[in-house]
């Protein structure tokens, strides 16, 4: 990781450490007070598995199910009992989905994941998820609700965050949530957000609860016909997606295994979608084989809201609410989120309170179902703390200041510049040299709202973007302070037909010394509920673009969007070209600083494969097999990108080489590969090493559908190296760095000859650094 962001872990880890000593009574109410402090479910000296028994043995079958739903019955509380409410399920994708303070501290908010994936940085997803941690237990204490017209009660301290599906296809609109295509780098993300998360400065306690979402292979939002054409009645609520054991095992559950097994994700969503006819929340394979048997989960799994609703509704999966609930009860699903109620945010309803007690009085559910439910969402309730004397909890005791610090905002900028990834720099266009006149161009050349992306808490505390600075303004700072001047053109809007912006956009290009374009997709193309059905750079950019470059070559492209944008028309024409995610508030002063050179801590990877426009008609949307020809991701895909996965060029070249050229590793045990990484350019910079492995001729058996994979990641890292200097990295590499899986989904390590590649993904053979293993 860079220096920059050990630097600022460091400061925050002192701030942290200050504000946790500091802080009044908290208002808030809270369990087991007076008169309700002598039961025994208060008594912390007692086993938790012994006061969860006392508690749920006060319970009426009818209150139960008031502790097992969000949304339509947020408070959660008992009041006989001293139980206070509790909101389960605020939103943290890239920080606190809430309001701000009185006093105008707002949460931190950090790049989209797509962006942030692209830093390849692990210390920057962790420190991401402490600053969510510490900023959510402050905003909870202080009684803010969350982000949403409801106004909702105040925010829980569970997160309905990460998002670690994969990026299974570009057209699906939340690939802006999730940071890769790739099931190992999601699966180190969820794990590093979770440990930042909830491992807080008191190891007794979770700090909040990580729930990953969402379980499994959700990464369709519709409409959809089963050939894949769009209009259809298939959508994230109604499709059975067809899956095998193998696509399963190696793409689409590993990432939540990982951040499960050693990460320890305290929570879990269970998605709207069907996985091979049994609706995800209801699927006891699913939440009960494979999540708390296999990898021995110990948490509580919510529904996505309304997807109990779905069971029935949408899949037909039953043919009434009682079987409904008791379905998804028994398969393990322990909190309901129910559907936003028409009557308000204060409404108690939801099919688990109104036909939980049903569902038992007909025998079609067992009340020690309902039982081991609540064991798991109360369990965590205690686990946060919430029954316990507050008294030396550092949790009771986090100040407002923590929220917005100077610390926390310090490294959200520092991760928003390390996600821009440089795609094109013909002739070292970039950095912009200063002095010039710069012509700003592009739809989102003032954008002050289109860059944050989804899932926000509040940005400004006048719930306007004023706050937000906008790329002009920002761009325009940094050519005034290099003696040049900047002017701004819209040329058009993100996906219109009016091209009445064009003339005075393209006599601004030929004026000036260089054009920087602003531009890409928004969220009326791509996001929650909508998918795209065209991958390209929307027509009427392209056709500004055109004119653009025949105007003024001398131009820096800088796209916005979720999934990947198909460039491959003005792709060959273009000087630079820049994407940037959705970057997050920050992203207009980063950008600056990045483009103009000011930062050596800039430029990640991409980590999803950029294909041509003409693609989608090779994959079928509705179709999840990774495999099928031409192959999904980097890791099936046999035909040729336009950038491939891990591509991301920088201001200096880098030589990487190894200091062994071939291992023997035997089971058990374990071998390094020291990597050297010098650089030869003029810049400092920074870089990321990827790790993949490659099986050899005949090590796969025929058939096995593993056969398939061209090559896959089994690690990375992000260093910082000076001008001529020279840094090493240590891979360390076993028997399980090469791991693959049968058909049936088993993990396998067969005995044989890989490749193993380090590399920048560049494509330059000066790059890379290939060792033969031998397992």
């Amino acid at each position: 990781a860079s220096r920059v962001a050990h630097q600022n872990m460091a400061a925050f880890v002192t701030l942290l450490a200050a504000a946790l000593s500091t802080g009044g009574e908290p208002t808030i109410p809270r369990a087991c007070v007076a008169p309700h402090d002598t039961y025994p479910f208060c008594d912390h000296t007692l086993p938790l598995d012994t006061r969860l028994d006392d508690l749920i043995n006060r319970l009426s079958l009818t209150e139960k199910p008031l502790l097992m739903v969000g949304r339509e019955s947020p408070k959660g509380n008992i009041s006989r009992l001293g139980i206070p409410e509790y909101d389960w399920g605020g939103n943290c994708i890239h920080g606190v989905q809430s309001r701000c303070s009185p006093d105008g501290r707002c949460p931190t908010s950090f790049p989209n994941p797509n962006t942030l994936g692209a830093t390849f940085n692990r210390t920057v997803w962790r420190g991401m998820g402490a600053v969510i941690g510490v900023e959510l237990r402050s905003i909870w204490l202080q009684g803010i609700g969350e982000n949403h017209p409801s106004n909702l009660p105040h925010m829980g301290l569970d997160c309905w965050s990460p998002n670690v599906g994969i990026q299974r296809d570009p057209r699906w609109g939340r690939n802006l949530e999730t940071p890769s295509e790739d099931p190992y780098l999601c699966g180190v993300f969820g794990r590093e957000y979770t440990l930042g998360l909830q491992n807080g400065s008191d190891p007794r306690y979770l700090q909040g609860v990580a729930t990953l979402k969402h379980f499994d292979a959700n990464s369709l939002e519709g409409n959809w016909y089963p050939d894949g054409t769009p209009g259809g009645p298939l959508n994230r609520h109604t499709v059975d997606v067809n899956i095998t054991q193998y696509d399963l095992h190696s793409s689409y559950l590993p990432a939540f295994k990982m951040s499960v097994m050693e990460g320890g994700a305290a929570g879990v969503m269970c998605s709207y979608n069907s996985i091979n006819h049994v609706p995800s929340c209801a699927n006891d394979w699913l939440l009960g084989e494979v999540l708390r048997k296999d990898w021995a989960f110990r948490g509580y799994v919510s529904s996505d809201s309304g997807a109990v609703r779905d069971i029935y509704m949408a899949h037909n999966y039953t043919n009434n609410w009682t079987s409904t609930v008791a379905d998804a009860v028994s398969a393990g699903c322990d909190i309901e989120s129910a559907p936003w109620g028409s009557a308000g945010p204060w409404r108690t309803g939801g099919p688990y309170i109104d036909w939980i007690p049903t569902a038992v009085a007909e025998g079609l559910l067992q009340e020690a179902a309902v039982d081991a439910a609540l064991r798991n969402a109360l369990g965590i309730r205690f686990r946060l703390g919430l029954f316990d004397p507050i008294e030396g909890q550092p949790y009771w005791n986090v100040p407002p200041t923590v929220v917005e610090s100077l610390e926390h905002v310090a490294q959200a900028v520092d991760a928003t510049s390390q996600g821009f990834v440089l795609l094109e720099n013909r002739g070292n266009f970039l950095p912009v040299v200063s002095g010039q006149s710069v012509a700003v161009i592009g739809p989102h050349a003032t954008d002050r709202t289109v860059m944050l992306g989804n899932y926000l808490g509040q940005i400004c505390p006048d719930s306007n973007p004023d706050c937000v600075l906008p790329f002009f303004d920002a761009i325009n700072t940094s050519v005034v302070a290099g003696g040049g001047v900047a002017q701004f053109s819209h040329g058009c809007t993100v996906n219109g037909n009016s091209t009445d912006g064009f003339d005075a956009a393209v006599a601004l290009a030929k004026t000036a010394d260089i054009v920087i374009y602003i531009g890409g997709l928004d969220g009326t193309m791509e996001g929650e509920s909508h998918d795209r059905i065209d991958i390209g750079l929307p027509p009427i950019q392209v056709q500004l673009l055109k004119l653009l470059v025949a105007a003024n070559s001398k131009m820096v492209v800088c796209l916005m969007h979720g999934g990947m944008v198909g460039v491959d028309d003005v792709a060959p024409s273009l000087t630079a070209l820049v994407s940037l995610g959705y970057p997050g508030r920050y992203a207009a002063a980063s950008l600056a600083a990045t483009l103009f050179g000011e930062t050596d801590h800039a430029w990640g990877k991409t980590t999803v494969s950029w294909y041509k426009s003409s693609i989608t008609s090779d994959f079928n949307m509705v179709n999840f097999d990774m495999g099928l020809a031409p192959g999904r991701t980097y890791r099936y895909y046999t035909g040729t990108p336009v950038f491939p996965f891990g591509f991301g060029l920088s201001y200096t070249t880098f030589d990487v080489s190894a200091d062994v050229s071939s291992i023997v590793v035997a089971p058990g045990a374990e071998k390094n590969v020291t990597v050297s990484v010098k650089n030869t350019g003029a810049h400092a910079g920074d870089e990321v090493i990827m790790a993949y492995f490659t099986a050899g001729p005949g090590v796969i058996p025929a058939g096995e559908p593993a056969g398939q994979i061209r090559k896959q990641m089994f690690d990375f890292t992000r260093l910082h190296v000076g001008s001529g200097e020279t840094e090493k990295v240590v891979f360390s590499v076993t028997a399980d760095s090469v791991n693959l899986h049968t058909a049936s989904g088993e993990v396998v390590r067969w005995p044989g000859q890989y490749t193993l590649e380090f590399t920048n993904g560049n494509g330059d053979p000066a790059g890379t650094a290939n060792v033969v293993m031998t397992l």
